[in-house]
Order: structure tokens, then sequence, then C-alpha cells
């Protein structure tokens, strides 16, 4: 018998499958011994009569495609033999059996009825999973979606005291069919912002020409997060046409999580100018004491009056200037250094002339308390006024609103600018969690596609927070997977068309049991090997 091959390799090496394959492997059996996966599926809305199936596995198998950014079901036979499902899952449902007439081992994996005449070869069948995906009513799915989660957070503590909830809206774009259904065909600007029609008439004929039609849907998101933005959750979900307008559907999202979760678990709802309603904001104030903060629209009523309001010498305004940053101790080089580094420096800065963007100098903020002129809103309104001066001498101007009673208008802002954090959840779920790729022209498989995204981010969120590697929390899908990859030294034996990765004392185990022949084998190629790694010394 010929030796395997040795060869020892560190993570680095590592193809990003590999990595991807013993994260996917702790992320399941996270998810399974804990049991999550099966209180996930027990308020699933199933709308099949008779399972044989159990619903956990078909998330699993819904969670395992989105981990590895394949949307499409055909998909899911190669992803369940090449991921780390199958090792999360264990002897008890996948087994490898050695095939004789092939002579190669398959995996074979337990089935849950006694129908299959053959060998089964995934633990369910790939039109299984998109039938059910398909057949599930798709606002049931989103219900379940904004309750379930939020029940598994509670259950692992996973909500921050500080209360801080985003609701955003964005566009998905799919490819111009009209199958797709419920989808709408609009116009949007080179920065993917819709322009109506009346603006359009109003553009130039060279904004015109930049302008592209496009087909879209809309959803409405509810985000958890922290002061810190350590971790992104999110908790509730609408998906709907793209023509329709985004603010009826802030408050039965906000108000299906309070109902179910309490009405003190959202201290803070943070939104933009999209989402000003007056109605709205005075009810969950009232209802369920959620204080909300926006930015006020220029030609509100409010907007004028607070304006006026601040100019009064009543009102102190709060100072706040950048703290300035020191430069660090020169090192001690020699001189012939340091004067090469002073002319680098120089050619840099000459060459940025023109070219330096503005810094914030000086923030001048005023609040306006108690305002009670928005006849929309029948709560009080607080008012800070935010005046930004630049470096380049230009200011700029906006207002905050908050039903909240102000008294560090600094920290109120500080706050607000928690919510640009939800635009880079939408750019990394549409870049890096193929949320850009819809291949389905049903509605509810488009639902499907949103809600399993945000469920397999979410977990994973939760996942990195009870490892305790909450830095990546806001690494992309390939990093992070990549990243979670053990610290240590790893075996690869290669023979004939087999591999094996062992841990050094795996490796260490298996030569010192071997017969003698063999033994002595493995000894020569390791001594080879040895010397062709050190040389003749």
């Amino acid at each position: 018998m010929r030796p395997p091959e040795i060869h020892e390799i560190s993570p680095s090496r590592c193809a990003e499958s590999g990595a991807s394959h013993v994260a996917e492997t702790k992320f399941f059996r996270w998810l399974i011994g804990k049991g999550h996966l099966k209180r996930l599926a027990e308020s699933y809305p199933n709308p099949r009569k008779k399972t044989e199936v159990p619903l956990w596995v078909y998330l699993s198998a819904e969670l395992t495609l989105k981990l590895h950014g394949a949307n499409g079901f055909s998909a899911l036979p190669y992803v369940l033999h090449c991921g780390g499902l199958k090792d999360a899952l264990g002897p008890p449902q996948v087994k490898n059996v050695k095939d004789a007439e092939r002579d190669e081992y398959q995996l074979e994996w337990e089935g849950y009825n006694q129908k299959n005449l053959y060998p089964r070869r995934t633990p369910c069948d790939q039109d299984f999973v998109r039938k059910l995906a398909r057949s599930t009513d798709p606002q049931r799915l989103e219900f379940w979606f904004g309750s379930a989660l939020p029940q598994l957070y509670r259950g692992v503590r996973a909500f921050d005291s500080e209360g801080i909830f985003i609701v955003d809206g964005s566009y998905l774009f799919v490819p111009d069919n009209d199958n797709y259904e419920n989808s709408s065909r609009l116009r949007f600007d080179s920065h993917n912002h819709p322009i109506s029609k009346e603006a359009y008439k109003g553009l130039s004929a060279a904004e015109k020409r930049k302008s592209v039609l496009r087909r879209c849907y809309r959803t409405v998101t509810l985000l958890h997060t922290n002061l810190d933005k350590s971790y992104y959750l999110y908790c509730g979900l609408r998906v709907f046409q793209g023509k329709d307008n985004e603010l009826p559907y802030m408050r039965p999202l906000v108000e299906d999580f309070a109902k179910g979760f309490g009405r003190r678990k959202i201290k803070w709802l943070i939104f933009d100018r999209g989402f000003i309603d007056g109605e709205t904001i005075a009810y969950l104030k009232k209802q369920y004491k959620i204080d909300s903060v926006f930015p006020l629209k220029r030609h509100m009523n409010i907007y004028s009056d607070a304006k006026a309001l601040a100019k009064l010498d009543t009102i102190t305004p709060v100072i706040w200037r950048p703290e300035k940053k020191e430069e660090p101790a020169p090192e001690d080089k020699p001189e012939v250094i340091k004067k090469r580094e002073r002319k680098r420096r120089k050619t840099i800065e000459r060459k940025k002339e023109g070219k330096k963007k503005p810094t914030v100098k000086e923030i001048q903020l005023r609040v306006v308390p108690k305002m009670d002129l928005w006849k929309a809103c029948s709560v009080p309104i607080d008012v800070v006024l935010i005046r930004e001066l630049m470096t380049d001498g230009s200011e700029s101007e906006w207002i905050l609103g908050t039903t909240a009673s102000v008294t560090d208008p600094l920290k109120l802002r500080q706050l607000y600018l928690v919510r640009p954090a939800i635009e880079e959840r939408h750019r990394q779920l549409k870049c890096f969690w193929d949320l850009s790729s819809f291949r389905s022209t049903n509605f509810s498989l488009i639902v499907n596609q949103v809600v399993f995204v945000l469920l397999a981010y979410s977990l994973m969120q939760i996942f990195l927070m009870k490892i305790e590697k909450e830095e990546l929390t806001k690494a992309t899908r390939e990093r992070l997977l990549e990243r979670l990859l053990p610290i240590g030294r790893k075996v690869f034996l290669y023979y004939k068309n087999r591999v094996a990765t062992l841990t050094s004392l795996e490796h260490q185990e298996m030569v010192l049991t071997l017969k003698e022949g063999p033994r002595r084998r493995i000894l020569g190629k390791t001594r080879r090997l040895l010397k062709a790694e050190l040389g003749d010394i």
C-alpha cells in the first residue's frame, strides 16, 4: 500500500469553502443543540395538513442556502454535501457509506418516512423545500418572522436595555419582467432615488438621460441595535409593491412588536422624513410609551416656527467642538529618515490641496421644548435646531424632533446618528448576502427569500455575540466565515481521490497506532519532507 501524501497548512491558506464549512458547523450545532430551530419551527405557518419531514429540517435547508449565498433551490444537494450542516447533524442523521460498485464513499441520510426505495442523498428533496416555500402565505410568513424571531431574542437575552429601534425602507430591484407578481416599474435617478412624473418633467435633458426605468419591490424593516452599533437584529418586515407608500406600514409593524413583547421594550424609535405622521407618533407615545426621533421636513409649519423661536434670546445654544487629535510622539529615527518623511508629507499635502473634504468645526444646538403647534400630533414635541459650521466656511442647518423631554441635545443628535447604520445593513445584504438576485417571479418566493436572508443574518449576529466575536458583526458574509476558522495548524492527508483534515493530535494518534509496515513508509516520507524543508545540514 502506497502511503498517503502529507501536507501541513495554516488557516490563512484555507479556501473560503473550508472556512465556511467550519463556521457553518459551529453555527448549526449551536442552533440545534440549544433547541432554537425546533422552537422556530413550532410556530412556522405550515400550509401542509400532513407533515412528514420535520419543519426544523426545512428551516435548516433554507438557512444553509442563505449562508452559502445560494438562493436557487437546485443548489441544495451540493450545499448539503459540501457545507457544515451534515457535520452538525452527526451520525444519527447522516453517515458515510462505501459504494461497492463505484469504490467511493457517499453520504447517506436518514429518511423521515418509509417511501424511499433508494438511498437518500439529502435529508429533504430540493422540490420539497421549493414547494413548501412557494405555498407558504407571504403575510403569515412576515408575521411569523416578526413574532418567532423576537421571542428567540428574548430567550437568549439579546435585547439591549437602551431600547433603540430603527424603521427604514428600501427598494428591491428585479429584472424587467412583467411576470414578477405585485412588482412596480418606476423611474430612478443615478443614485437609485425614485423620480415622480411631475419631477421628471422638470429635469434637464441630460438628467433625463441618466434616469432609468426599473422594476422593483419595496420593504420596510424594524431593526434593533445599540449606541455602540455592536450588533443588528431584525425584528419585523413588510414586502409590498414598489409604487406603494411606505408610511402606512410603520404603525402595524411597530404595534405588532409592542403587543407581543411589552410596551417598554421599544424606548426609542428612529426614522427618517418619509415616515413622519403626527397621528402615528402620538399614538405610539400614548399607547406604548415609545419616544420617536426624526428630522423635520423643511416645508412643515413646525419647522419654520421652531427656527423663529430658536432666535429668541431666552434660548441659549449648546456649543460642541471636536477634540483636536494629538499627533503621536515622533519616533527616534535617524535625521536622514526624518528629513525624507517631512518632504513626503509636504508632497502629500500639496497634492491634497483643493481635494480635501471640509470637516465639522463647530456645532450649535438650540432646544425649543414642548411645542404643541403641530395640529396632526396631539402630544408636545421637543425640537432641537442643529447648525453645523464647516472648516471651509459653509454651514448646514437641520432640525430634530422628538416626543421625549430633551435635557441633553448632544445625546439626542448622537442617538439619531445611529440611523445610518441601517443603510449599511441594506448595502451588505444586497451586495454580500445575495438579496439582489431574485430568480423566481412568484411573490411568495420573493418574500421567502427576503425573510430567510434576514433570518440567517440575525441568527448569525446572535451566534457571534454568544461566542464573544462581536467585532465580526459588521463584517461581510465571506469575511465573517473566514474569520470564524479556528486558529491552529491542520494536517491534510491525500490518498488517490481521498482527503482527510486532521488536527496534530488526531494525526499523531493515527500514526502511533499504525502497523509496522505503513508506519515505516510514513516515517520515510516524513524524513524526506523534513530534509527538503531544512536542507542538508
